[in-house]
């Protein structure tokens, strides 16, 4: 608990807020159990949640505290770490989900300054129209399968 106090009076916002909220908690007559499980019900993130369960298991089962801390740090780096690589790796796909969303408005427009009166039978003939709402009916479909192929959650 020294060291969770330590961290709510030396880190900054909103870590500090939270982690000094927890530490009053735990002094004010709350277990530490209750007051790591608040903590991790205030702040939902998933390296949180991993560094609450190792404490609590450490504290029922025993051991070395700063070993299981030690590797609680290293799991963290390694899923920043996979995380960057993943956003490396999914950046062409990204990049190809914006040029294939992009490209047919700007091409249209180009056209619309290139022969105004050729592009303007799409939104002139009701054969035009249906062609219009249904290619960006398509267009969007294809962002959205493109967005969903390349976000990889960790």
């Amino acid at each position: 608990m020294t060291a969770i106090g330590f961290i709510g009076q030396e880190s900054r916002e909103p870590v500090r807020g939270e982690f000094d909220k927890c530490f009053r908690e735990q002094n004010y007559g709350v277990d530490l159990r209750t007051a790591l499980l608040n903590l991790g019900t205030r702040i939902a993130l998933p390296d949180l949640q991993i560094f609450i369960a190792a404490v609590l298991i450490q504290k029922e089962s025993g051991g070395n505290l700063a070993e299981v801390l030690e590797k609680v740090a290293h799991t963290s780096r390694e899923r920043f770490r996979l995380r960057k690589q993943i956003r490396v790796h999914t950046a062409q796909g990204r990049m190809t989900g914006w040029i294939l969303a992009l490209l047919p408005v700007v091409l249209g427009f180009g056209m619309y300054m290139v022969h105004p009166e050729g592009i303007s039978l799409l939104w002139t003939n009701p054969t035009g129209l249906k062609l219009l709402y249904t290619a960006v009916v398509m267009n969007a479909m294809g962002a959205l399968v493109i967005r969903k192929v390349v976000r990889i959650r960790v």
